[in-house]
């Protein structure tokens, strides 16, 4: 099987009309985001094979804008679109605009997974429910992106304590478990996809799992706090909780990220705070 791989992987590199996208990246948020440009790819090149070289093939499937998924590499041409963003400070354009300027002048697109019905099927829930994630990936953003544990137990417990909704929360399985909520860490991406899609919501941090609600058509809740400049990264539909404080944002792409000692604008948001939005989106203010 590997071999046929890379010598189907061979014959599209010789194929004269073959356009490779690739991300370096091992993030899954940013592999995802590489399905913001393809409807527009396939587009521009209607006659053309479209390969994507990712270590998340499972983004791909299905999608009508793909030719073939591999997470095989042996040599990057001039076939290679290898789309990437930037943020620094004095960043204005969107990450989503950035990555299609690379082959458009487009300014707004959206990550898109193509689950089937048995996919969504698998996850139907006969109640309402939010999905919920409540940690972030540290390894690059350190702390800095995350409201705090003891936060999402607080909103958890209010929704529970006011509304009817019941909370599914997915993650990583050794992401620590809240209390009073459905277990459904651990499952493959595409099946947390699907749980997301059957949602109310979801709700979490700014990351991946936000852009996996996008690529299933789903808003979100989302804790900015004033780590990143929402405008780079935020969908309009979600409900964007932002602090931007004094020192707001010091999020950039172009190192690792330290500790911070007061993460004074995840503490300017309260949970009550963050039930009131859900309540008035979500329950019209019911409660």
């Amino acid at each position: 099987m590997i071999v046929f791989e890379y010598i189907l992987l061979f014959y599209y590199l010789l194929y004269p009309k073959a356009i490779f996208v690739r991300w370096t990246s091992h993030a899954m948020g940013d592999n995802l985001l590489l399905t913001v440009i393809l409807p527009e790819l396939r587009k521009r090149n209607p006659k053309a094979k479209i390969i994507v070289e990712t270590k998340f093939p499972e983004f791909f499937l299905n999608n009508p804008n793909v030719d073939w998924v591999t997470n095989r590499h042996f040599k990057t041409t001039k076939k290679f679109i290898k789309p990437k963003y930037k943020i620094v400070a004095e960043t204005s354009k969107s990450i989503y605009e950035q990555m299609l300027s690379y082959i458009s002048d487009k300014k707004e697109g959206f990550p898109k997974i193509y689950l089937d019905e048995a996919e969504i099927t698998k996850h139907k829930e006969d109640f309402e429910y939010f999905a919920i994630a409540p940690l972030g990936k540290q390894a690059f953003s350190a702390n800095r992106k995350e409201w705090g544990f003891e936060n999402f137990q607080n909103l958890v417990n209010l929704i529970n304590e006011k509304t009817n909704a019941k909370i599914i929360q997915i993650g990583a399985k050794s992401d620590e478990l809240l209390q009073n909520v459905i277990d459904e860490r651990g499952f493959p991406i595409r099946e947390s996809a699907a749980i997301i899609k059957n949602s109310i919501a979801f709700i979490g941090l700014e990351g991946g799992l936000m852009h996996l609600a996008k690529s299933v058509e789903k808003d979100s809740v989302i804790i900015y706090g004033g780590f990143i400049n929402p405008e780079v990264s935020k969908y309009k539909n979600n409900i964007n909780v932002i602090n931007l404080i004094e020192c707001s944002p010091c999020f950039t792409s172009e190192k690792p990220h330290t500790i911070c000692e007061t993460m004074l604008c995840m503490k300017g948001i309260l949970p009550e705070s963050v039930f009131s939005k859900i309540d008035e989106k979500y329950f019209k203010g019911k409660f």
